[in-house]
């Protein structure tokens, strides 16, 4: 048990900064804006872009880990990602900056799915979905570094400075994973090696692909996962941040403030959810279709049907979006139980491709959407927000749909 806490450690704070990169757009968003002269629809695509990346590693990443181990990926894709922020740090132009936010996309591919391949060889199927709501808690905390410490961090020395720091804070991380890690412990690797091990590397990875797309399921998980976390981090991880600025008059500090609510939310819900999944329902299915029905029901006050609402109901609304979505990890579980544990990196990666994809297109296309609304001086008007919030509702209610489809398994 001390070697798994020592290797659960660095993994989550790997996860933690994950969890970080990709929220800070919310908070920055009007300096990036300022220094490197973008548009909302730019805004958008350069907070995407991490997302882009992240998902077009996912399919090779999860057969690379079934046959190669969790541990090399994931500190290959570090490195990148170490990179990645150093170049985002130093950018002074709109292309620049893409480069280094896609890197830190492909560095982060591995921070929770690489996780979660170590945690389906190191800890008991029952305890899956828990032990991941407490990486994703823990990740979490990253996220809400990413609001209002960030912003007092960006208020004293700039987001340049800020993120060079998290670049060393990367690396120190990354040194601790290849000291404690390990991709199995000894009975396992000798017992239950992965019968892809066994077969032609590229046949095996392309076989174990395609027994993930075969099921149904599959396909349903996945887009509940798409509108999901699509959905999600591009209220969480950008526009709310505009939203409070330009509907409410917040200034940066106070809207730090203000967006921390989603990643304690996230920090609540992960382990809560895991909980009632692993131990009270034994059902991955209900827990999570619960979870997304809740969630649709939150959006509809921002839709713009009912008034502008006050800021406490802001905060709750905010607070209870973050801890709802935290059932990701049980979808994560579902799609594992139904299939081999040989290939669940696979299975696991596969739907992160569509939930890392969803926050791409979700962020860019709601970039698009409020600008069309956009007034002199780039000022955005709540219509604009209102119209955005309406397709993350819509999106939301059609991933619930799907949700009720899956084949239920009992854990």
């Amino acid at each position: 048990m001390g070697k798994r806490i020592w290797m659960l450690l660095p993994l989550s704070l790997l996860f933690f900064l994950s969890q970080f990169y990709r929220a800070t757009s919310a908070v920055i968003a009007s300096e990036l804006m300022r220094d490197l002269s973008l548009t909302a629809e730019n805004l958008g695509f350069l907070s995407s872009v991490f997302f882009y990346a992240f998902a077009l590693i996912q399919i090779p990443m999860g057969a690379s880990m079934d046959i190669f181990g969790a541990k090399r990926l994931i500190l290959f894709l570090s490195s990148v990602g170490i990179v990645g922020a150093i170049i985002f740090a130093l950018a002074h132009s709109f292309p620049v900056a893409l480069i280094g936010r896609g890197l830190i996309g492909v560095g982060m591919a591995c921070a929770l799915m690489g996780p979660y391949k170590l945690i389906s060889v190191w800890f008991p199927a029952r305890a899956f979905a828990t032990i991941s709501g407490l990486i994703l808690s823990i990740g979490t905390l990253g996220s809400i570094v990413a609001t209002a410490p960030l912003a007092f961090a960006v208020n004293w020395i700039g987001w340049r400075k800020a993120f060079l720091f998290i670049a060393f804070i990367h690396l120190v991380i990354t040194i601790w994973i290849y000291i404690a890690v390990k991709d199995s412990p000894d009975e396992y690797q000798a017992g239950d090696i992965s019968d892809l091990q066994n077969k032609n590397w590229v046949k095996g990875s392309m076989d174990g692909v395609l027994s993930v797309l075969r099921l149904p399921s599959f396909w349903l998980i996945a887009l509940a996962a798409f509108v999901r976390y699509g959905t999600y981090i591009s209220i969480a991880g950008l526009w709310a941040g505009p939203y409070l600025e330009h509907v409410y008059n917040i200034p940066l500090i106070d809207r730090g403030k203000i967006l921390m609510l989603f990643p304690v939310g996230f920090l609540l819900g992960g382990p809560i959810l895991g909980f009632l999944s692993d131990r009270v329902f034994r059902n991955r299915k209900s827990v999570a279709l619960l979870a997304m029905f809740f969630y649709t029901i939150f959006f509809f006050p921002l839709t713009g049907f009912f008034p502008t609402p006050s800021l406490i109901m802001i905060g709750g609304i905010f607070f209870f979006i973050g801890f709802l979505t935290s059932c990701g990890n049980i979808m994560y579980a579902n799609i594992k139980e139904l299939l081999p544990r040989s290939i669940s990196g696979t299975a696991m990666t596969a739907v992160n491709f569509f939930t890392m994809g969803g926050a791409g297109i979700f962020q860019y296309v709601m970039g698009i959407s409020i600008d069309k609304f956009s007034l002199p001086q780039a000022q955005l008007p709540p219509e604009a927000f209102s119209f955005a919030f309406g397709l993350c509702f819509v999106a939301a209610a059609l991933g619930t749909v799907a949700y009720i489809f899956v084949k239920e398994v009992h854990s």
